[in-house]
C-alpha cells in the first residue's frame, strides 16, 4: 500500500493543523500509509534517520539498542476508570529505553498536566525502562516537568528540525516529496487560520455533525434498555480525544440518578490489538480504536 495522497487526506477527514501535519509525518517515517493507533512498525531507512537526528537534537546523542520500534498515539493506559490516560503521538521503543515525542502546532493545546502525566503513566505501565521524552512545538513558552529517577526532557521547535526534515526526504520519492511539500506548507501555516488555509485546498466547509457526546450519550441510553452492546462511530483526531470522550461519557452516566439504568452503562475503549474482535464502526476500521458501550449487571459506577 502507498502513501496516502495528503491532500485526499485533507478532505477525508476533518483533522486540525496539528493531527494532520502528525499524519503527514508519521507516513513519512513508516514510508507508507497511515498505521492503526499504537500499532509497533519498523521505521524507513529515512525515517531512522530522521528520528536519530532528532533524539541527538534533544539529548546531544542517539542512544539506540538494535532496530527500534516506532508507535503513532502511543496508548498509555488509565490507572483506574476515573483517570484519562494518556497517548503521546509517537513513541521510539527499544530494549531498556521508552523515548515519547509530542507534538503541538497549536500554542492554545498546551495543557499543564500533560507532559507530567505521560511521565507518570509511563513509570507505572514501564517501569523497567528510561523514559525521555521530547516536546516539539513552535516558540512556546512554558514550566517544563520536573525531573527525576534519571528521565530526560527536552523542547524542541519546528523551525529547529526543519533541516533534517530536509535531510531525511528532501531528495526522496516524487510522492515523498509532494507530502513533505505539504508537510512544510502546513509548518509554515501556523498562527494563521486553518479553516481558511484548508478551505483554500479542498473547498467550503461542510456543515458540522451533531456534537459527538449527544450521539455517544444517546446510544449509552438504548444500550441500558436492550442490552445491546454499541460501539460510537467518531473520527477522533487523536487517541486522546478519544480517552477524553470516555471519561466525560462515564462522568455523565456516573452524574445520572442513583436508580437510573445509565449506571449500568459502562464506555470503554476497544482495541483491534487487544481486545480482539472486530471494529463496529468505520472510525475503528481505520485507527484500530472505538468507544463501545457495554450493560452490566451491577451499577459500573
Amino acid at each position: 500500500m502507498t502513501i496516502e495522497d495528503p491532500i485526499h487526506l485533507l478532505g477525508r477527514l476533518r483533522l486540525g493543523r496539528e493531527e494532520y501535519c502528525q499524519r503527514l509525518l508519521t507516513m513519512l517515517i513508516v514510508g507508507g500509509p497511515y498505521p492503526r493507533w499504537n500499532s509497533r512498525t519498523h521505521p524507513s531507512p529515512e525515517g531512522a534517520r530522521f528520528l536519530r537526528s532528532l533524539d541527538e537534537l534533544s539529548f546531544g546523542r542517539s542512544e539506540w539498542n538494535g532496530q527500534p520500534l516506532f508507535v503513532d498515539e502511543f496508548e498509555l493506559r488509565p490507572r483506574h476508570d476515573d483517570e484519562q490516560g494518556g497517548a503521546p503521538d509517537y513513541a521510539v521503543l527499544c530494549t531498556e529505553r521508552l523515548w515519547m515525542i509530542e507534538l503541538k502546532t497549536e500554542s492554545s493545546s498546551h495543557r499543564r498536566d500533560q507532559l507530567s502525566g505521560y511521565y507518570a503513566l509511563a513509570g507505572h505501565h514501564y517501569p523497567s525502562l528510561t523514559v525521555d521524552l521530547t516536546y516539539l512545538t513552535p516558540p512556546l513558552t512554558f514550566a517544563p516537568p520536573t525531573g527525576g529517577d534519571g528521565r530526560r526532557f527536552a523542547h524542541v521547535t519546528w523551525a529547529q528540525i526543519l533541516p533534517l526534515l530536509q535531510d531525511a526526504w528532501g531528495q526522496g520519492t516524487d510522492v515523498e516529496r509532494h507530502v513533505l511539500t505539504t508537510l512544510l506548507a502546513a509548518l509554515d501555516s501556523i498562527g494563521s487560520n486553518w479553516s481558511d488555509w484548508r478551505a483554500q485546498r479542498v473547498g467550503t466547509r461542510r456543515d458540522e455533525p451533531p456534537a459527538v457526546e449527544v450521539q455517544a450519550m444517546a446510544l449509552a441510553e438504548a444500550t441500558a434498555k436492550d442490552g445491546r452492546q454499541r460501539a460510537v462511530d467518531h473520527p477522533a483526531a487523536d487517541l486522546e480525544e478519544l480517552q477524553r470522550l470516555r471519561l466525560t461519557l462515564r462522568q455523565a452516566i456516573c452524574a445520572s440518578p442513583g436508580q437510573s439504568p445509565l449506571r449500568h452503562v459502562q464506555p470503554w475503549l476497544w482495541n483491534l490489538t487487544t481486545s480482539g474482535g472486530r471494529a463496529l464502526t468505520a472510525s475503528g476500521q481505520d485507527t484500530g480504536f472505538e468507544l463501545r458501550l457495554s450493560r452490566y449487571q451491577k451499577p459500573v459506577c
